[in-house]
């Protein structure tokens, strides 16, 4: 009977020591494996949503000399068209980085700069600019020069988005000496949130222009715009 005793406690002491290893070792190796997939699911949807943020990130680039024809200096300017704020890390001149800091409200714009050059004749620049997000977008003007002592540009255009109600649009453009741009009126339809359309108007050049928006026989927009490049940016938008 002695040893039976001897035996009954030495199970009960083999099940405490058990339930002592439980508790001091599975149960916060459990803990912490679920603490370990609480973070892994945390940092899954923060990069899920800044997947998405990054898709949503839509702005254009423009460039342009900041005193004018012959300046040694370029501005550039950035119209963020999307819900998000945009942060600007770096400015791209060629293969040259600039580390910069700036932050672009949703739905506005900023010129950044001046920033020095010291252009060449016959030199070419593209101007790239890159997102804290990691896009990169490119100039919409397109490549900039400097030639025989003062700077050009690809294009120089007007920029219409129509997000009033409606389906169908006519846009009617009018050039500085009063005739109609060629692709005036321009239809267009509006699938979705917006409609677009872009007039060139390079030939013309830099001067004010006459911007209408029709909705059916209705006037919904009416506005005078300038392009007054090379002291400002070659691309000027129109909301409507």
């Amino acid at each position: 009977m002695y040893r039976s005793r001897k035996r009954g406690v030495s199970t009960i002491l083999g099940t405490l020591i058990f339930i002592g290893i439980l508790f001091t070792a599975v149960i916060p190796m459990s803990l912490v494996m679920k603490q370990a997939d609480t973070i892994y699911e945390q940092k899954k949807l923060e990069m899920e949503r800044f997947d998405e943020e990054r898709a949503r990130e839509e702005i254009d680039v423009y460039v342009f000399p900041t005193e004018g024809a012959a300046s040694d200096n370029l501005t550039v300017s950035v119209h963020n068209r999307c819900e998000l704020t945009v942060r600007i890390i770096r400015i791209w001149i060629n293969d040259t980085f600039i580390a910069t800091d700036y932050v672009v409200p949703s739905m506005s714009e900023l010129e950044l700069g001046s920033f020095y050059v010291a252009p060449r004749d016959g030199s070419t620049y593209d101007v790239k600019v890159t997102t804290e997000r990691g896009n990169v977008f490119e100039c919409g003007s397109g490549t900039i020069s400097y030639q025989d002592g003062h700077w050009e540009v690809e294009n120089l255009m007007i920029n219409v988005l129509i997000s009033s109600s409606g389906i169908v649009f006519k846009i009617y453009v009018t050039l500085p000496s009063g005739d109609p741009h060629p692709d005036s009126p321009a239809m267009v339809w509006k699938i979705g949130g917006s409609a677009f359309k872009s007039f060139d108007v390079t030939t013309p050049g830099a001067g004010t222009y006459n911007v209408k928006v029709k909705r059916g026989s209705k006037l919904i927009h009416d506005e005078n715009v300038t392009i007054s490049w090379p002291s400002g940016p070659p691309v000027v938008w129109v909301y409507s």
